[in-house]
């Protein structure tokens, strides 16, 4: 079976990664496809972040019902309790019917969006297309390890610093929302080592699932960052394409681009 092929992710531990833009106003087809409350929430936000996460979720809903075979509206979402405190405001995404073996992450980052999909395991994926408000110098001694703080102050210049800032920031993020706890954890505390171009087998353990999980830099282009954490047992083949607007499936896309097996 083709790794493209949704039924890949059932049947041969593949995972596949979409990336896509909000571009323009939804349309009435686009608004139906969300929940009551996913609509609720967009018109609570300012206009242009509420467009953005409702086309988010839009597509998200689409590619998901593509893999499960049943209607986007129809899904029902919810989130996993979180491992370490049992809260349910940051656990892990989940769908919650039809019931299947399929686990998302998604990430946002203004207009763009990343969902990564794979079947009985746990993963994370980040998302980060312009954080230029963010000083990363100031920053960086409260969320890096020493060694990460090192090899960012070992930079030649400012764009490299902040480049190699990102790559740790989604590297890190990617793994705590792995493990099912988001940022509850000590940032400072996961070391995804970016030195080392990757895939790299990062050290973080929570409650449940393992102590450690391979990460890998996802190219996507567009000065976007973007990261990955599988669990080492799930860290088959992964697929990244691209979504359009006018995609309605899971169907393979003609853009998909196959990334190496990751290697501990």
């Amino acid at each position: 079976m083709d790794a493209g092929d949704p039924r890949a992710v059932f049947d041969a531990g593949v995972t596949h990664v979409w990336h896509g833009t909000t571009r323009g106003p939804l349309g009435a087809d686009d608004l139906a496809v969300l929940s009551a409350a996913e609509r609720d929430r967009a018109r609570q936000m300012a206009e242009q972040a509420g467009l953005h996460y409702a086309g988010a979720h839009v597509a998200v809903r689409r590619i998901l019902a593509g893999y499960l075979g049943t209607e986007p509206a129809g899904l029902r979402m919810g989130r996993l309790r979180c491992p370490e405190c049992g809260g349910t405001d940051h656990g892990a995404p989940c769908v919650v019917w039809p019931p299947s073996r399929l686990s998302y992450s998604l990430s946002r980052s203004g207009p763009h969006w990343l969902l990564g999909i794979t079947a009985g395991h746990q993963l994370g994926v980040d998302l980060e297309a312009s954080l230029n408000f963010i000083d990363a110098e100031q920053v960086a001694p409260m969320v890096l390890s020493p060694s990460e703080l090192a090899h960012l102050r070992a930079q030649g210049d400012d764009e490299s610093r902040f480049a190699e800032f990102l790559r740790c920031w989604t590297r890190k993020e990617a793994v705590l929302k792995a493990s099912g706890i988001g940022l509850m954890a000590d940032v400072s505390s996961v070391d995804v080592q970016p030195a080392r171009p990757g895939p790299v087998v990062v050290r973080h353990s929570a409650v449940t699932g393992p102590g450690a999980w391979v990460v890998a830099d996802l190219r996507i282009g567009g000065g976007r960052w973007a990261a990955i954490a599988r669990e080492p047992e799930g860290a088959g083949e992964l697929v990244v394409r691209a979504y359009s607007p006018n995609d309605r499936t899971a169907e393979p896309h003609a853009a998909a681009a196959r990334l190496p097996v990751p290697t501990a």
